[in-house]
C-alpha cells in the first residue's frame, strides 16, 4: 500500500519487503545539539550508542515565529509534526489542539508510556499529550494528562497533581482511572501492576549541578491520596534490596526506562507499543554553560541508549529513533592541546546561555530506521514514524 501526507512510494518503498514497525520508541535529549553529542563522542573509549549501526539525519528546529525555538514549540514540532508559535504546547498557532503520534498509536491500538527525567507536566512530555496556549499552565497541562489513558508514566512534579488552587488531588483521579500511583522509586520497582504512574521527588530523578541549583521544577511533597495508600499500605520505599533512584539520580532514567519498557512489551505484544522518553537536563547544563555537567549528562543518556539498543536488537520489530528539540548553549568543543595516547578532560566552550537554531542530530535504529537520514525539518519526524506504523 502507497503511504499519504505527501510523500510518495519514492520515498516508502512500497515493493520492499521490510521487518514491520510494531514498537516506536522516541528519545529526545532536551538541548541536545552536535556539541553536546561530540563531548561524549571525546570523552568514552569504547564505542557509544550513537556509533553503533546509526542512520544518521539532520533536523532543522526553528518553530513557527522564531528561528530559535523553545521547548513547547519544539516539542509540539516533534509530537505533532506543526510548527507553532513559541510557549505554545499541542496547538497550532491558532490554538486550534493538534493530535499528537503517541495520541495515533493509541488508536492503533498499540500501547502508550512516558518517561522523563523532569516533571510529567514539562512542556516536551507535555506535547504528546495537552493542549495549552503556555507552559507555565501546570495545573491544566495536569488535568490533560490524567485524560490522556497512557499506561505508564515516571517522572516528577507532584505538586501540579495536588497542591493546586482548585483544591483537586489528581492522585485520586488517577487512581479512579484505573491507576496505581506509586511515590518512591522502591515502589515503582516493585510495581507488578499493568496500568501505573510514577511521579517521584525531583532529587530521585536527576542530579543537581555543581552550583546545587536542581536545574528543573521544583517538586512538591504534599500529602494525597496515593501517599495515604501507600502508608497503609507499608510501601514506604522500605525494600533495601532496591537501590533507590534518589541515591543514585545518575541510573535513574535507564532503570525508569527499563521498568517502563518491560510493562510495555508485555502489555503490547498484539498491537506493539509507543514509548516517550526525555532526557531533559541536558539543556539545563546548557544553559548553565556546564562543561563538566553536561559530558556527565550525556554519559548518562548513552547508558539510557545502549540500554534500548540491545532491545532494539532483540526485538527487530522496533523503530528507536532518537533527537532534540533543539540546541541549548551554542556548545562546541573547545581547543584544548593534549598529549597523544593520553586521555585528557574535554572542555567545551558556549556561546549563549540560550537556545539556539542550529540543526540537531536525529540518529535511527531498527525498523524503518532508514527513512530518517538526510536534512529534514522537526515536523517531518514525528509524520514519518506516523506512515511507518501505519504501513502495512
Amino acid at each position: 500500500m502507497c503511504l499519504g501526507l505527501g510523500l510518495s512510494c519514492a520515498f516508502f518503498s512500497c515493493a520492499s519487503k521490510e521487518e514491520p514497525v510494531k514498537n516506536v520508541i522516541y528519545l529526545v535529549g532536551d538541548g541536545m545539539g552536535f556539541g553536546a553529542v561530540s563531548s561524549l563522542l571525546l570523552t568514552e573509549d569504547s564505542l557509544t550508542g550513537f556509533e553503533k549501526g546509526a542512520v544518521v539525519g539532520f533536523s532543522e528546529t526553528c518553530s513557527a515565529n522564531n528561528h530559535v525555538t523553545d521547548s513547547p514549540a519544539g516539542g509540539t514540532a516533534l509530537a505533532c509534526g506543526v510548527r507553532t508559535s513559541n510557549g505554545r504546547i499541542g496547538v497550532d498557532i491558532n490554538g486550534v489542539p493538534l493530535e499528537s503520534v503517541l495520541v495515533k498509536a493509541q488508536k492503533l491500538g498499540k500501547k502508550s508510556g512516558i518517561v522523563v527525567n523532569t516533571t510529567l507536566t514539562e512542556a516536551t512530555p507535555a506535547a504528546f499529550y495537552a493542549h495549552v496556549l503556555d507552559r507555565s499552565r501546570g495545573f491544566e497541562i495536569a488535568d490533560h494528562f490524567v485524560r490522556s489513558a497512557i499506561d505508564v508514566a515516571i517522572g516528577s512534579g507532584l505538586s501540579a497533581f495536588v497542591n493546586r488552587p482548585d483544591s483537586v488531588d489528581h492522585t485520586a483521579t488517577l487512581i479512579n482511572n484505573g491507576y496505581d500511583v506509586y511515590l518512591t522509586w522502591p515502589d515503582v520497582h516493585a510495581s507488578k501492576s499493568e496500568k501505573f504512574v510514577g511521579i517521584l521527588p525531583m532529587d530521585a530523578v536527576h542530579r543537581k549541578n555543581k552550583g546545587k541549583v536542581q536545574a528543573g521544577a521544583a517538586d512538591g511533597a504534599e500529602v494525597c491520596l496515593a501517599a495515604k495508600l501507600a502508608a497503609e499500605s507499608g510501601l514506604k520505599g522500605s525494600d533495601s534490596s532496591v537501590v533507590d533512584a534518589g541515591k543514585e539520580p545518575e541510573l535513574y532514567l535507564e532503570k525508569a526506562v527499563a521498568k517502563a519498557l518491560n510493562l510495555l512489551h508485555h502489555k503490547g505484544k498484539k498491537e506493539g507499543f509507543f514509548l516517550m522518553i526525555e532526557s531533559a537536563i541536558i539543556d539545563g547544563y546548557g544553559h548553565n554553560n556546564d562543561s563538566e555537567g553536561m559530558i556527565a549528562e550525556m554519559q548518562e543518556f548513552d547508558r539510557t541508549l545502549q540500554f534500548l539498543i540491545k532491545y532494539v536488537d532483540k526485538y527487530p520489530n522496533t523503530l528507536l529513533v532518537v533527537t532534540a528539540d533543539h540546541e541549548t548553549g551554542g556548545t562546541c568543543v573547545a581547543y584544548n592541546e593534549h598529549t597523544p595516547g593520553v586521555k585528557d578532560t574535554v572542555k567545551l566552550s558556549f556561546k549563549t546561555k540560550g537556545h539556539t537554531g542550529t540543526v540537531v542530530p536525529v540518529f535511527a535504529y531498527g525498523a524503518g530506521a532508514k527513512y530518517f537520514g538526510g536534512v529534514m525539518k522537526n515536523t517531518d519526524i514525528p509524520l514519518r514514524i506516523e506512515l511507518l506504523m501505519k504501513r502495512d
